[in-house]
């Protein structure tokens, strides 16, 4: 028993292997949530319309992107599943197929700027509210591109278990946009007070830094472009192809699951403002234990990646499943904290009105109830996906989000039902989605999957991977 104990720890896709990645993963995805939740809290501070505005037209803007997101994340795969096979010459590559597709994503994401008021108009919200969640919608889909180009540029590293890179960039943008959002909401420091807008442009300006260090750090070091091909054999049309074919029923699944979830939040602003602004509160409360998680998400798929491309099933098998431990355990513990202690963190709310505080409150108890098999979701879907089961992803995945999320929410909303029927749904939703991707990856498939060409015998470049 002592030697299973001490290989569950230590041995490769034991704990510490998976905590030595996810670590920088988990903070990096904090840092995002912090991004999120600062931007609620002080929107809150401004007024009640500004924080209901950007809940919604934040999903909204998200949802546009995420088509291209799940297809250009997707990147991340390929340069694990290169780096297990030691192909470190087809990684740049890898990267540069996820920049040019970042190039596109980011030109149509951009068309939004044009279309977005009348969408928002027929969502049936106050017309307050409609105005912020027009301008803060535009501004965020003119920066869409540096949301894409900042994570085709990540999965460099990301893929190759180099992480830390990863959170210092992520830390580094939410450092610069805490105090973005400050001065430029409530117009400090001799800027102008914008509001909304004010957010929406701390987010753009602070993501562009990061930009700027991930494209430095690619580009410009000699090691990068003599080892990992960063500035040569830029354009592989086969490449190409084979990321849009893996790609795209990830940004697909991506896409509808996002578009269902927001149909979810437009109807439950059709309740009226108090829980608009309590929903928007609630999920920002979410991110807190949903983010990290996505930290510990990615690791799952860099592990399994580099295990698949290096032919080791049963190290990513391990890797899963010392994935789930730290899932559980987290999830629980922000379980118990929104049921039994919410007040510790709905302090920081206190301007905001009692109603929507006691509505905060039961939304938390039931985001509570679906909190562990959301993790189940992200570890066991990132796992099948980062073999390449992309495509059951995506037909499982939107036929749930729609049939038991989208549709009924709908209905419900329609025919008067109470809004707390409808959070109801949404719970109902989350548990049966983790368990059929529990399902799907008990039953092995993935295991036979492969997303990168044969690479022969290359020799896996130890030296070069440990010194990078």
């Amino acid at each position: 028993m002592k030697i299973q104990k001490n290989e569950f720890l230590t041995h490769g896709g034991g704990l510490l292997e998976v905590l030595k990645i996810a670590t920088p993963l988990i903070l990096a995805s904090s840092a995002h949530a912090i991004n999120l939740f600062s931007d609620r809290v002080m929107l809150s501070w401004y007024s009640e319309k500004a924080v209901a505005g950007a809940f919604a037209s934040g999903l909204t803007s998200f949802t546009l992107c995420c088509f291209f997101f799940g297809i250009i994340s997707y990147t991340n795969s390929f340069v694990a599943q290169y780096s297990g096979a030691g192909a470190n010459r087809r990684v740049g590559t890898a990267v540069w197929q996820g920049i040019f597709l970042s190039i596109i994503g980011g030109a149509l994401v951009f068309t939004g700027w044009f279309w977005g008021e009348g969408l928002f108009n027929q969502f049936g919200h106050t017309p307050e509210v409609v105005e912020q969640e027009v301008v803060y919608f535009k501004l965020l889909c003119a920066g869409g591109i540096l949301l894409f180009l900042n994570t085709a540029l990540s999965c460099f590293w990301s893929g190759r278990g180099k992480t830390g890179m990863v959170m210092i960039v992520n830390i580094l943008v939410t450092c610069l946009n805490i105090p973005f959002n400050y001065a430029l909401i409530f117009g400090h420091w001799g800027c102008p007070e914008l509001g909304i807008a004010g957010a929406a442009w701390g987010t753009n300006l602070s993501a562009f830094a990061g930009l700027l260090i991930y494209a430095w750090f690619f580009f410009v070091p000699k090691s990068s472009r003599r080892h990992f091909s960063t500035c040569s054999n830029i354009f592989d049309l086969e490449l190409f192809i084979r990321m849009i074919r893996y790609g795209t029923p990830n940004g697909v699944q991506f896409f509808i699951d996002l578009a269902s979830f927001n149909v979810f939040i437009v109807v439950l602003g059709q309740y009226g403002q108090t829980i608009q602004a309590a929903s928007s509160i609630a999920f920002g409360l979410n991110s807190i234990a949903f983010t990290p998680i996505l930290g510990i998400g990615q690791t799952v798929a860099i592990l399994v990646g580099q295990a698949v491309g290096a032919g080791d099933i049963e190290h990513a098998k391990r890797s899963v499943r010392s994935a789930r431990t730290l899932t559980l355990l987290y999830m629980g513990i922000m379980a118990i904290l929104f049921v039994v202690r919410p007040e510790w963190i709905l302090w920081i709310f206190s301007t905001t009105s009692p109603e929507v505080i006691r509505n905060t409150k039961i939304m938390l108890c039931f985001i509570s109830a679906y909190l562990l098999f959301d993790g189940l979701f992200i570890v066991y879907s990132n796992a099948i996906k980062a073999a390449g089961d992309t495509f059951f992803a995506m037909v499982m995945g939107a036929s749930l989000a729609v049939v038991m999320l989208a549709i009924p929410s709908a209905l419900l909303s329609h025919y008067g039902y109470s809004v707390w029927i409808i959070w109801t749904v949404c719970v109902i939703y989350i548990i049966v989605a983790g368990s059929i991707f529990y399902g799907r990856y008990r039953g092995g498939k993935w295991t036979k999957m492969k997303v990168i060409e044969n690479t022969g015998t290359l020799p896996v470049e130890q030296d070069l991977l440990l010194k990078d």
